[in-house]
């Protein structure tokens, strides 16, 4: 997994992860398209917050990013079947490693997205 590809992977499931967000962070998101400048503030915050977070969102956006790697990744059907056991061990070692990499590829589009959206 390349932090490019799980970049792309991520924004693809960014409306998942964004209802998986406590309910007051999501008030803080929706304030970045009427605030000027809040967008700006969003790009600091993002390395110290991303950490925090992910440990709660990614259980709750797990079954949709099964779905989304069995559509991109080939894979015979047992592994598709160990998929949902391995997937989150998997994500629960490598986010730490990568979310230094992914942060700055991720962070801009998720701006994108909420102001969008």
């Amino acid at each position: 997994m390349q932090p490019e590809n799980m970049a792309n992977l991520m924004v693809e499931l960014m409306p998942q992860m964004m209802a998986a967000m406590p309910a007051s962070l999501q008030a803080m998101m929706k304030m970045v398209k009427y605030v000027p400048g809040m967008d700006a503030l969003m790009k600091p915050m993002m390395p110290i917050m991303m950490p925090k977070l992910m440990p709660s969102v990614m259980p709750k956006v797990m079954p949709d990013m099964l779905k989304a790697v069995e559509k991109k990744v080939p894979m015979p059907d047992y592994m598709r079947e160990q998929l949902p056991v391995l997937m989150p061990k998997a994500m629960d070692n490598l986010m730490p490693n990568m979310l230094p990499e992914l942060i700055p590829l991720l962070t801009p589009r998720m701006i994108e997205y909420i102001k969008t959206h």
